[in-house]
């Protein structure tokens, strides 16, 4: 029975979401708050209260909030020029393009702004690879994706969002249909099954499958690349010998002080992108090349595969103490983790856990059935393990409330 009732809004808060109610559009189903401030991984909200972000801007804040090395590095790059890019070139570029290339073992590099746009234009150069190397019609060309992935919401890569699907499934399309495939786009881990054996067996297989008939491999690192899963992209888990044809990157690339996304690929496959197909008014721009060479050092200077890899033991060994019936699982990759709730579980829902977390002082995520959690890889233990105490309350306390003001969102149905 319900016996305890959620906090309400603040007078400042009601005044913003009134405001923002008639002035504005398009949401991804936020938790309704307002935050001010932050440092590190605790944020700052208009009451004045502290709040550990396990949200992380959807998984690019890497490194949290003012890291001061990423800071000064923004800061004199902003304070040195404005923008450079489309009719001429700053000198960082060049270095910038070299230094991936080496690092990720690609010959070519292209850069986007957002992650979407990277996303969008990788599959347009695999089109038009399966029309020039693989003598594909222009009409029949055919760019596949997967079930549970998320590439964006440009109208490009939207319709490869809906199908479920699994290796069989690919088996089946491929022996049918691999002379009208181009390629195949995939997050290699995207964190919503019980286990990451599950999720890179099956793209493991999948990338078998590409090289077995000639079909390009795409992975999508924008979300799950640059360190969080306890390696550096989310398909070195594959090993060597099933590395992508092309890789996107994104979000935390700059460890979210900038935005700045890119394209890896082979001279096969990069050697087909001419003046005027892929770039943007902001690529290439001084500050996202500044931001994006400073933020590579930072990965490696403060050994933060290592730190991935020790936030997931932590987040296991809290979690394998939990007993509550309306929690399937939950489960990490490093430093990216879910909570998936019971189908059937009244009114524990998973918007309902993260209005009454961020009241008692935790930032996470609610989509469909699940929490989703991302913890910066510089997180401090006092960060972590409050953060992950308030949360643990929360879902031992969630069934014994009633009305918990802004448990309710158009997204919940998305």
């Amino acid at each position: 029975m319900a016996t305890k009732t959620g906090e309400g809004y603040s007078t400042k808060s009601q005044e913003l979401l009134r405001m923002m109610d008639k002035y504005s559009v398009g949401v991804f189903g936020a938790v309704p708050g307002f935050v001010v401030s932050g440092k590190g991984s605790t944020l700052v909200d208009i009451d004045g209260r502290e709040i550990i972000d396990f949200a992380c801007t959807m998984s690019a804040g890497n490194f949290g909030h003012c890291h001061p090395v990423m800071t000064k590095a923004v800061k004199d790059s902003i304070d040195t020029v404005t923008l450079t890019n489309i009719a001429t070139y700053h000198e960082s570029w060049p270095r910038l393009a070299k230094t991936l290339c080496l690092k990720f073992g690609y010959d070519r590099v292209a850069t986007m702004v957002s992650g979407a746009e990277a996303a969008d234009s990788v599959c347009k150069i695999a089109r038009k690879w399966g029309i020039t190397r693989k003598r594909i019609s222009p009409a029949e060309v055919l760019i596949l994706g997967s079930s549970e992935n998320y590439h964006g919401l440009t109208t490009g890569i939207w319709p490869l969002m809906d199908a479920s699907n699994q290796a069989e499934d690919y088996e089946a399309v491929f022996s049918e249909m691999h002379g009208r495939i181009s390629a195949v786009i995939i997050e290699c881990l995207h964190g919503r099954l019980p286990t990451i054996e599950e999720e890179n067996n099956f793209a493991t297989k999948l990338r078998q499958l590409c090289k077995k008939y000639n079909v390009l491999f795409i992975a999508d690192e924008i979300r799950m690349g640059c360190a969080k899963t306890g390696k550096f992209l989310s398909c070195d888990w594959m090993g060597e010998e099933n590395k992508p044809d092309m890789i996107t990157l994104g979000k935390s690339i700059t460890g979210g002080m900038y935005p700045a996304s890119y394209i890896l690929g082979n001279n096969d496959t990069m050697e087909l992108v001419g003046p005027y197909s892929v770039s943007s008014t902001f690529a290439k721009s001084p500050t996202a090349n500044i931001a994006t060479l400073t933020a590579l050092q930072v990965y490696e200077d403060e050994n933060l595969l290592e730190r991935a890899a020790a936030i997931g033991r932590r987040f296991t060994e809290v979690t394998s103490q939990w007993k509550h019936d309306h929690v399937e699982y939950a489960t990490c990759r490093g430093a990216d983790a879910c909570v998936m709730i019971k189908e059937g579980s009244g009114t524990v829902t998973p918007r309902r856990i993260a209005r009454l977390a961020f009241q008692r002082g935790v930032l996470v995520y609610p989509m469909g059935r699940r929490i989703r959690i991302s913890i910066a890889l510089n997180v401090t233990d006092d960060e972590l393990n409050r953060g992950l105490s308030i949360l643990t309350r929360v879902l031992d306390e969630v069934p014994f409330y009633g009305e918990i003001p802004g448990d309710q969102h158009d997204a919940d149905s998305v």
